[in-house]
């Protein structure tokens, strides 16, 4: 199923390169990424992974400041869990190791780029596309020995996860030529998911792991990610010459 669905990615994915222009820029890019996702019952901070994408971009030269981009990549999304406080059976008050959730999510992205000339050899742009996403895995199993001893899902887990999102993304940057052929790309984007990553129905009247003698309430858990990526790439451009 999931090599299928790859296969048929990559393929729609060149179509589109071969589709959009004679023309055309073609490239690779990477990076830092910053994941964040709101819960209903945790406080989450940020989770610092990476991405990385392959992309085409069409090519004009009567409007070269106006192009279409496909992009198709392996992008991490997530949050992390830290300073949460647990209690020890006698009362005692310790700190929790952080705990990072993770998506690891196979993207395919398309979208508009406007540019400017800066200089001769500079130009910035700003962008906008929608993406379609499939989960590929997690890494949630690694708490479910917890929900487990629990007999509930306090953890997210496996079984909740949505494995087709979608969302938008809006970015800008700059490009700096090196030659007609091989320029390089510095971009920030911003990713935020339109679809829910996780959704877990509401289960009530539990015992809360960290206060043996109180119940707890866990609210119907609706998970979107909003992942900010940086990335640094090459542009090298596939040039058509008629001759007469």
């Amino acid at each position: 199923m999931i090599k299928r669905l790859i296969v048929t990615v990559y393929l729609v994915f060149f179509v589109i390169a071969f589709g959009i222009s004679q023309s055309f820029f073609f490239g690779i890019k990477g990076g830092p990424s910053i994941g964040y996702q709101k819960w209903e019952n945790f406080n989450q901070k940020p989770v610092l992974t990476y991405h990385i994408a392959s992309f085409i971009e069409s090519y004009s030269e009567e409007n070269p400041m106006n192009t279409l981009y496909a992009q198709l990549g392996y992008h991490n999304r997530g949050s992390a869990l830290r300073g949460a406080l647990g209690y020890t059976i006698d009362g005692n008050v310790f700190r929790l190791p952080t705990r990072n959730f993770l998506f690891h999510n196979i993207s395919l992205g398309l979208g508009a780029k406007r540019k400017q000339q800066l200089k001769e050899d500079l130009k910035s742009f700003y962008s906008f596309g929608l993406r379609a996403e499939y989960t590929i895995s997690t890494n949630l199993d690694k708490f479910a020995h917890f929900n487990q001893r629990q007999s509930y899902p306090y953890y997210p887990d496996n079984i909740f996860v949505k494995k087709f999102v979608y969302g938008a993304q809006v970015g800008g940057g700059v490009e700096y030529v090196f030659s007609e052929l091989v320029e390089l790309l510095i971009e920030l984007s911003i990713n935020p998911d339109l679809s829910n990553q996780y959704l877990q129905p509401e289960i009530g009247s539990i015992v809360d792991p960290y206060h043996p003698n109180n119940t707890i309430t866990l609210r119907k858990r609706r998970i979107k990610n909003v992942t900010v990526e940086i990335s640094f790439g090459f542009r090298f451009m596939r040039k058509v010459e008629y001759v007469d």
